[in-house]
């Protein structure tokens, strides 16, 4: 049997997926599975031994993936738009198994039904699986596998040092952001070389003492392998914790307006939530409902630094 991951959706889904997909491969084989996601992938998902598809979303795209994909006989899609489940239907593949929170989910042949919260995301990724083979599974952790000649070119070109704390202070929803000041001033707190990682340029990090500011210039793939190569990674709700974790390197996850309860927390280290009446808001906010933004602030460097202190192998 041919088996296809479908996950369009942003970097951090597309790591956390491949907990899914190690339990894929082990199932039905190396090059029986293939993968639909972002152009990204291609960079990210290196050295998994299974069929790409990068998927760009433009309509020519479009049309080009369904063609594509049509050789397939089942289909595990963790992406829950409208746009998936009606490409999924136009490949005639047979067997397409959707969780029930999708936009079509009609267009699906199976359905799982989507827990939103208490329980981790690989912990609901594994039920479409699950109900493939008709068999409880363990999900296995995430996992990114990067060249150690990226890892040494890194090194070599930011000038890295041997140890030192990662700082991702970017996510992809305002709401989701801890203030960068924040970030700042934990960012002179610790006692280890940090490195800032960001795919945009954040001057406020400039010219702070043990701080290497390489925020806008990293590719993705000097990204990962800066990550890598860190001793902890500290960040937002966002792709860096998980990405963090599938290098067995631990997070801590600073939440906003979300919550560890929504499943997206680290698999391995900690994170730090408000305590407010509002909280959590929702799994992706667009605005806040009180107009008041605590959620942005509740957490302090001081919280984050504790929780820092409590790795005892950073301080040897």
């Amino acid at each position: 049997m041919k088996v296809l991951v479908w996950q369009t959706a942003y970097l951090g889904d597309v790591v956390l997926a491949t907990s899914l997909l190690q339990n894929t491969v082990d199932i039905f084989g190396e090059y029986s599975v293939g993968f639909v996601g972002r152009p990204f992938i291609k960079d990210v998902l290196y050295g998994y031994p299974v069929e790409l598809y990068p998927y760009g979303r433009s309509l020519k795209d479009s049309f080009d993936i369904i063609k594509a994909i049509k050789g397939y006989d089942a289909v595990l899609s963790l992406h829950v738009s409208f746009r998936s489940a009606l490409m999924l239907y136009l490949s005639g593949i047979k067997k397409r198994i959707g969780f029930d929170r999708s936009e079509g989910k009609f267009l699906y042949t199976d359905l799982i039904p989507y827990q939103e919260k208490g329980i981790h995301e690989i912990e609901r990724n594994i039920k479409l699986l699950e109900l493939l083979i008709s068999k409880k599974l363990n999900p296995k952790p995430p996992k990114l596998y990067i060249e150690e000649d990226l890892k040494e070119a890194a090194k070599r070109k930011f000038n890295l040092p041997l140890s030192f704390i990662a700082i991702s202070p970017i996510s992809n929803f305002f709401l989701k952001t801890w203030k960068q000041e924040h970030f700042v001033k934990l960012s002179k707190f610790l006692d280890k070389p940090v490195v800032i990682l960001s795919d945009k340029r954040l001057e406020a990090f400039d010219n702070i003492k043990n701080v290497l500011n390489l925020s806008g210039l990293t590719s993705l793939k000097e990204f990962l392998a800066v990550v890598s190569l860190s001793s902890l990674v500290i960040s937002n709700d966002s792709s860096s914790v998980h990405i963090a974790n599938a290098f067995g390197i631990k997070a801590i996850s600073i939440y906003c307006a979300t919550s560890a309860s929504y499943g997206f927390y680290p698999i391995n280290g900690f994170y730090l939530e408000p305590k407010l009446y509002c909280h959590p808001c929702s799994i992706n906010p667009k605005s806040c409902k009180t107009k008041t933004y605590k959620c942005l602030d509740f957490v302090k460097p001081e919280d984050v630094l504790e929780k820092v202190k409590t790795i005892h192998d950073l301080f040897i």
